[in-house]
């Protein structure tokens, strides 16, 4: 699976003190309770790889693992999510759509294209052939779009799958936050009431598509850049809901309690599909609102302390490097036969992973914004 993408937020300026509670939100309000869950949902899709894509461990340890961990591909739905309100929220009025583009490839790119070549090395070091094809695809960011080909969408680092989708969402942004932008309030519940219906109700259909078509229904479900639309689009309205203070839903407590009991308890009550964001994209909904409406207020939040506000700064590198990090620390370990408890090969793998997405961040991704924008990067508000 992915990653989680990289959902990229933040005004491009620095974001000013949160407003009073009860009023609706400024602008440059800084959403670091979203930076913060941001690294929540990265550690969500690495202990699911690592459940999923390792064999250290006794069966029962690693089945037990995987129950744990078995909603972690719903954590791309709540970045999809957050991408479309990061960007509404911090939209410029007056921005071009060429100026747009520009800094979110800035932002995105140079992290894909040296993971890239990391990836290629390592698959070369583990005796592997590289298709040119597949790392054209990977290099366009169109793997995605290729039905029935899991070589494709996971060929070289198999998690930028994801950021085929963001740059489809990037590409419309410009056209689709505009109509929105003028919805009336209720317009603006509307598109986030049917958002989520359709992510919730569309695994009732994918099989019924996938055999009328041929393809993989997990393509249909999962993979295909279209269909994830619709959460990007709810995130874009949530924004404009929250922003103007129209939004009405529970506090982060409950909010963060139900996405909890949905991807630890629910998602084992439905059918396998379900788990893919169905089941979590609505209480994913409602933490990403309340979450920014809490600091939009000046609320207490939890996910404001420093340690996660920069460990979500550096969660997209983190997502890029993590299962890079897995295959190889597993393939070292087997070729050497060296043998590591579970808890010791995870603390040694989140280790490595976690040091690789701060050299990432900090050399990479934060020096790429700088070159390719020609400022210097500002302080960003949630979620990067």
């Amino acid at each position: 699976m992915s990653l989680i993408a990289r959902p990229t937020a933040a005004p491009e300026a620095p974001g000013a003190p949160g407003a009073p509670a009860g009023s609706a939100p400024g602008r440059q309000t800084r959403l670091d309770s979203l930076t913060g869950l941001r690294w929540f949902a990265a550690l969500l899709i690495f202990c699911y790889h690592f459940a999923y894509d390792q064999s250290v461990g006794t069966p029962k340890h690693l089945g037990r693992l995987r129950d744990v961990t078995f909603a972690g591909p719903s954590a791309v739905s709540f970045f999809f999510v957050l991408s479309g309100f990061v960007l509404a929220w911090s939209a410029r009025p007056n921005d071009t759509v060429t100026g747009f583009w520009r800094r979110r490839f800035a932002r995105i790119y140079p992290s894909h294209a040296v993971t890239f070549v990391v990836a290629a090395l390592m698959l070369l070091w583990m005796g592997q052939k590289l298709n040119p094809a597949i790392a054209l695809g990977n290099l366009t960011l169109t793997q995605a779009w290729v039905p029935n080909r899991s070589d494709w969408w996971f060929g070289f680092n198999g998690v930028s799958w994801s950021l085929s989708c963001e740059f489809l969402f990037y590409f419309t942004f410009p056209f689709l936050v505009r109509p929105i932008r003028r919805l009336p309030v209720r317009g603006l519940w509307a598109v986030v009431a049917l958002g989520n219906l359709f992510v919730v109700a569309y695994p009732a259909f994918m099989n019924d598509i996938a055999h009328a078509t041929g393809w993989d229904p997990k393509y249909f479900l999962y993979m295909l850049p279209a269909v994830r639309l619709p959460e990007f689009a709810v995130g874009i309205a949530l924004a404009l809901l929250v922003k103007s203070g129209a939004w009405r839903g529970p506090g982060v407590a409950v909010s963060v309690a139900l996405s909890v009991t949905a991807v630890f308890a629910v998602v084992h009550l439905l059918p396998y599909e379900y788990r893919w964001g169905a089941a979590t994209v609505i209480p994913y909904t409602l933490t990403i609102a309340a979450a920014a409406r809490a600091d939009a207020r000046g609320e207490e939040s939890p996910f404001r302390h420093r340690v996660l506000v920069y460990l979500g700064e550096v969660s997209f590198a983190f997502y890029l490097v993590h299962e890079m990090v897995i295959y190889s620390t597993n393939y070292f370990l087997k070729q050497h036969h060296m043998a590591l408890s579970m808890t010791v090969q995870a603390g040694l793998v989140m280790a490595i992973a976690l040091a690789g997405a701060v050299v990432l961040h900090e050399y990479v991704e934060k020096p790429g914004v700088k070159l390719l924008t020609g400022k210097r990067r500002k302080p960003k508000p949630a979620v990067g």
